[in-house]
């Protein structure tokens, strides 16, 4: 199944979009390579409201939510994951409104013990764009129903982007609030140690057993045939595994010469991401015995295996 993304998407930033009669999403002003128009939160409720990733250090982004609140009540801040474009601003309304911080841990909360194993003894490069000031004051659990205001929220724990990562399902609505995990606009980024190929994997094979009808992203336009484009992540990543393999298949390369190798009018201000992400693939293909590398690094060289 090829892969096909919606980059057509020009959100007013800073102002209220309103998605459903008790959902807007505000786009904050951060717009990059990295996070497309823009990281969009989300706001729950008409009276008691809550946001899911109030999103980055930004006093304009923090005022553009304070006014849409208005004389309301902020009663809870919900992340996805702890990403400097996702998570900061948290810490900030907290002190403005009293709302209580939900989320899943630390960055390295769910750290597969492989990856702890090779991270603890190995140069993986990564980590970059964490918040390392994360505060919550309640962490959830995969499979836990969340009760707040009048909204049962289901966490979905999805590994991957960051072994912290959550979704959140709001049955009553069949709407996934799916942050980083699954976007239309372009493939998600995994850059280990925190970002896991191989927990990515399994992340998105969770969500196709389930019947959402409309996912809500970290960046971009809503999702309205989800499901395919879930398949059509999975594949995409299977394609490129195979592209990489055949890359190194009569010569070892490093992760940057695969990217030059394989990756085919890539954005320059792109290429370092390709490169982690490649770096994940290689990862996941040296744990299923599928690739060889001495060590791993940047600039290491890894073979097909025999």
């Amino acid at each position: 199944m090829a892969i096909s993304f919606d980059t057509n998407h020009n959100p007013i930033v800073g102002k209220a979009e309103r998605l459903e009669d008790d959902l807007v999403v505000i786009t904050a002003d951060n717009a990059s390579p990295m996070t497309f128009t823009g990281t969009r939160s989300y706001v729950l409720g008409t009276d008691n409201l809550i946001i899911i990733d109030p999103g980055p250090a930004s006093a304009e982004h923090f005022n553009s939510i304070m006014e849409y609140i208005g004389k309301r009540k902020l009663t809870d801040i919900i992340l996805t994951h702890s990403h400097v474009d996702h998570s900061p601003l948290s810490r900030r309304l907290k002190n403005e409104t009293g709302a209580s911080i939900i989320g899943f841990g630390s960055a390295d909360e769910a750290r597969t013990n492989f990856m702890k194993r090779l991270s603890s003894s190995l140069d993986l490069g990564g980590e970059e764009g964490i918040d390392k000031e994360l505060a919550l004051d309640e962490k959830v659990y995969d499979k836990q129903f969340l009760d707040r205001n009048n909204y049962r929220f289901e966490v979905i724990h999805t590994p991957g982007h960051l072994s912290n990562h959550i979704c959140l399902s709001v049955k009553e609505k069949k709407a996934l609030f799916s942050g980083d995990h699954v976007m239309g606009w372009a493939t998600t980024l995994i850059s280990p140690p925190d970002g896991d190929l191989g927990s990515f994997i399994k992340s998105l094979e969770k969500l196709l057993t389930r019947d959402e009808k409309i996912y809500y992203p970290g960046h971009g336009k809503p999702l309205k045939e989800p499901k395919q484009m879930v398949l059509a992540q999975i594949a995409h990543r299977r394609d490129r595994e195979k592209q990489i393999l055949n890359s190194i298949a009569k010569i070892s390369r490093t992760p940057e010469e695969i990217v030059d190798n394989v990756y085919i009018d890539l954005n320059p201000m792109l290429k370092r991401a390709a490169v982690r992400n490649v770096l994940a693939h290689l990862i996941d293909l040296y744990e299923r015995g599928k690739v060889t590398v001495d060590e791993f690094s940047i600039s290491a060289k890894f073979s097909k295996a025999i």
